[in-house]
């Protein structure tokens, strides 16, 4: 026990270490900046893409054809722009936690992204389009490329910040206009240098920063996501900290939360083109609906079967009081209480079921996709704490649904064997000490 004491406080001193540092911290907190896009925009693009063509012919027929217009427009203004909001928000994140003024960071995060891509587009009939960008490139293929430009302007503006080369205004100059005049030498060092980048893939590589971080970095590391081995190491992974005490949750999202989200962007942009999803058809599996609504019912590890076996077949009191006590949490999706008061943490009797539900569940929503039961998710994110069944229906139907309550129902069956030796020596704890409080009062 003391091995695996010192391997894991070893492993917890790494991965807070990867956890802690700036451009993580500063990345994780950026991307949460897009959640409002993604959700709310999810229920317009679902309502502007009702999988049913006798519903959408009849509504066509009141409302004309063009009816789905306005909330495709929604999907425009939300989704097709995430990268770029992205590519904002994180910036401003690393200047905000290094502790300076950061909104012109932002600004200037935002100005690169364009600067490093193509300001026109080519038509269908092959005719150059100049003065417009590409929403192609603003949405889920750009992500990453975002995330390196918000990543690189953050810190650069910081070194700028840190290093004092700036334009100091007197103290009598308003604070909006002196902040703008602060900003300009970090501003000419990063246009000039996005602009050289721009040229760089422009004239050497016949192509932009943009579309070459796509095709060389986020398809490769999309398609490694979206593989059987890729979504058992995200299950795996993240009950494999947790156990050791590491929010492996946070860790885990916080590194492919992108490239599962750009998985389910690429599915919504074949679905509008498609009418269908297939994966015959080159649809990914794993997005960031089967991690948030199949990995992570009722919290990290799947610890339904866990707080059903304490409500209903503990003997011990410490765990009949958990058991309620953690019920409502783990509606949605919330288990510390499970994870801390059981407790899960570093408990070698709780590691296989702890770790092997959510690998099992991996396992059955993979295989049900593949071999086409259910369609490949698009369209509706949802928080990660939306109740299981609810987010099952929104997300893929009755079938997702079903897969839920399939998932629980093994959840109790691999958790009951384990809980129910866990229960016998916390009730034997508690005979022992009724029975010492008993004889003490009998000398006393």
């Amino acid at each position: 026990m003391s091995q695996t004491n010192n391997f894991g406080a070893k492993l917890i001193e790494v991965m807070m270490r990867f956890v802690n540092m700036k451009g993580v911290v500063a990345l994780k907190d950026g991307m949460l900046s897009i959640l409002p896009l993604t959700v709310v925009g999810s229920l317009f693009l679902v309502i502007g893409q009702i999988p049913s063509a006798d519903i959408n012919n009849w509504i066509a027929s009141i409302m004309g054809q063009n009816w789905t217009e306005p909330f495709m427009q929604v999907y425009g203004g939300t989704f097709a722009i995430m990268g770029m909001i992205a590519c904002f928000a994180i910036a401003y994140a690393y200047v905000t936690n290094e502790g300076y003024d950061a909104l012109p960071a932002g600004v200037l995060s935002v100005a690169s992204f364009f600067i490093t891509t193509n300001s026109y587009v080519i038509s269908a009939k092959g005719e150059k389009v100049t003065d417009v960008i590409s929403k192609g490139w603003t949405g889920g293929q750009g992500i990453v490329a975002a995330i390196i430009i918000g990543l690189t302007v953050g810190a650069v503006y910081s070194w700028f910040m840190r290093k004092n080369i700036v334009i100091k205004m007197p103290d009598s100059v308003p604070k909006a206009v002196s902040r703008q005049f602060t900003a300009l030498i970090p501003a000419a060092f990063i246009f000039t240098a996005a602009s050289a980048i721009y040229a760089f893939f422009k004239f050497v590589l016949d192509t932009t920063f943009i579309e070459w971080i796509y095709k060389v970095i986020q398809l490769p590391l999309q398609g490694l996501t979206d593989t059987l081995p890729g979504v058992i190491g995200i299950a795996f992974f993240i009950s494999f900290l947790w156990w050791f005490g590491v929010h492996g949750q946070s860790i885990v999202n916080g590194i492919v939360f992108s490239l599962l989200t750009a998985n389910a962007m690429s599915n919504t942009e074949m679905l509008k083109k498609a009418g269908e999803l297939t994966v015959q058809s080159g649809a990914h599996i794993v997005t960031q609906q089967f991690l948030d609504s199949f990995l992570l019912i009722s919290g990290s590890g799947i610890t339904f079967g866990l707080v059903v076996a304490m409500l209903f077949a503990a003997k011990s009191e410490q765990y009949k009081s958990l058991g309620k006590l953690s019920l409502f949490p783990a509606i949605f999706n919330i288990n510390e209480p499970v994870t801390f008061g059981f407790p899960i943490v570093l408990n070698p009797l709780m590691f296989i079921p702890f770790v092997g539900v959510p690998v099992l569940s991996a396992l059955l929503v993979y295989g049900s996709i593949a071999i086409g039961f259910v369609q490949p998710f698009s369209g509706v994110l949802l928080p990660w704490s939306t109740p299981a069944i609810i987010s099952g229906l929104m997300v893929a139907g009755w079938k997702g649904a079903l897969l839920q309550i399939v998932i629980m129902a093994i959840s109790v069956v691999v958790y009951y064997p384990f809980f129910r030796k866990q229960d016998q020596i916390a009730y034997q704890n508690e005979q022992g000490m009724n029975e010492e409080l008993t004889l003490n009062k009998e000398v006393a």
